[in-house]
């Protein structure tokens, strides 16, 4: 150990959990410790922390209480020190250098266009939301996509030396002008070039095209799909097309106006992909090409089955979700029992666009005896009428919902009714909506026992026949003054 040295500069990463019996628990590496380097490498990132501590012997520096200390382990190279940190990314995450047109972050309330200014205002959301990510790490960490108009000759060194591989790239149009014009970037018109260097790497990739009614679609995104498919398949796995949405804030912050998605604008764009997808599955074996679910529930076409999803590795991006809740739910009903032994109810909180993927499952439960199960679709009044998807209501969304909701069944408050809410309402690992409203107040303002459920076929399967296992899922049920 070497305690003698202080602090003068906060570097790595803090370790927020050391899992019991392991490695780093038994070096003596503690919550709260900063891990800064690993054999003298200062750690950037997770992707450092990762390949450094792939060795047979390692020495680690760390800081605690402003003492930097070093430990040596010897390990199997494969073994995991079994730590979990606060942040994928130790150093200033990579900020957007980009005004696209159709960024969510600038059409959040208070936006006032830099972050310099951001911190001379009150926000209504918490301050995490407003940043503008556009790193390429947390794209091979996390997924995130990214435009590639910041990266620096180290990046791209990077990215080759360490294989990082795949990454998301927003591709938006294969047009280099128009590109530029979407992306607010001169530098969006080097796509070709960097696109063509990661599959010289052997980088793999996932596209994504954010489709604006006029904008990128119609003859542009034929280019766009022809051009990805023809000069980057197969580096290219996947183009993920997601139709634009606007918040209620976009006029507010004084963003361009752009014509919103229409249900027959939807079915076009069903249409027009649907040719591209049939002449990929032809001459590649997968249509590579795939829509968000918005884009049917919108239109109201049916979904493809599920051999077109392949192995739903696009979940994140919005596409796949309904089909794969269908497809586990087909296996799940036929367990139903005909009958519960004691009556059981609850409240299914959804938005909007999920209603009609919820409702013949709601439908089907409520075919059990003594199972009584409501669907609580619920309008985004934060975010505005164009905003439809359940996983961007806020917990005033839910708080007023579950009020009027209550007002008008005559609910008496004082005995409180189930209410089941999916996660995708809050931030992973924390009870936490949007808004920075809690699960907690939520009850307490609402008298309702709210539980919060994996967002999937198992969850709403368990919560009605099975609630006993639902801590085996995660499942956490919160009441109006403790929490369970």
């Amino acid at each position: 150990m070497d305690p003698t040295r202080t602090k003068t500069s906060p570097r790595g990463g803090v370790i927020t959990a050391v899992a019991p019996g392991s490695l780093g628990a038994a070096a003596g590496l503690s919550v709260g410790d900063r891990l800064e380097a690993i054999d003298g490498q200062l750690l950037e990132d997770l992707i450092d922390f990762r390949f450094a501590a792939a060795e047979p012997e390692i020495e680690v520096a760390f800081w605690r209480d402003d003492q930097r200390r070093i430990v040596r382990i010897v390990k199997d190279p494969d073994a995991d020190l079994g730590l979990s940190f606060a942040d994928a990314v130790f150093d200033r995450v990579r900020q957007c250098a980009n005004r696209c047109e159709f960024c969510f972050i600038h059409q959040m309330p208070g936006y006032p266009g830099s972050q310099a200014a951001l911190r001379q205002v009150e926000v209504p959301l918490r301050r995490s939301l407003y940043i503008e990510d556009d790193d390429y790490r947390l794209s091979f960490l996390q997924g995130n996509f990214i435009t590639m108009t910041n990266l620096s000759e180290r990046d791209w060194r990077r990215i080759a030396a360490m294989h990082l591989a795949p990454l998301y790239i927003s591709i938006h149009t294969t047009d280099p002008d128009l590109r530029a014009e979407i992306l607010g970037q001169p530098l969006a018109r080097k796509l070709h070039a960097q696109l063509d260097r990661l599959a010289s790497l052997g980088i793999d990739f996932h596209g994504q095209i954010v489709l604006a009614p006029g904008r990128n679609d119609g003859a542009a995104l034929d280019r766009t799909i022809t051009e990805s498919i023809s000069r980057w398949h197969p580096h290219l796995l996947s183009l993920c097309i997601v139709p634009y949405g606007a918040t209620a804030f976009r006029q507010t912050n004084h963003l361009a106006e752009l014509p919103l998605p229409t249900p027959s604008w939807c079915a076009s764009v069903i249409r027009q992909v649907r040719a591209h997808q049939r002449r990929f599955k032809r001459e590649q074996g997968d249509p590579i090409v795939r829509l968000a679910d918005e884009f049917y529930l919108q239109a109201g076409e049916p979904f493809p089955g599920v051999a077109h999803y392949a192995s739903f590795s696009n979940l994140g991006d919005g596409i796949g979700g309904v089909r794969l809740l269908w497809h586990e739910w087909a296996r799940l009903e036929r367990k139903l029992p005909d009958r519960l032994d004691a009556p059981r109810s609850a409240t299914i909180v959804t938005g909007l666009a999920a209603a009609p993927v919820l409702a013949p499952i709601v439908a089907r439960l409520n075919l059990v005896e003594n199972l009584d199960v409501r669907l609580l679709p619920l309008p985004s009044r934060f975010w505005g009428d164009a905003i439809t998807v359940t996983g961007l209501l806020t917990g005033s969304d839910l708080e007023q919902g579950l009020k009027e909701s209550a007002a008008e069944r005559g609910q008496d408050a004082s005995r409180p009714s189930t209410v089941w809410i999916p996660d995708i309402m809050l931030r992973p690992g924390s009870p936490t909506f949007l808004d920075d409203r809690t699960v907690l107040e939520i009850s307490r303002a609402t008298g309702e026992q709210l539980i919060v459920l994996p967002a999937d076929a198992r969850g709403l399967f368990t919560a009605a026949v099975e609630p006993e296992r639902l801590a085996d899922l995660g499942a956490e049920r919160w009441y109006g003054s403790y929490y369970a």
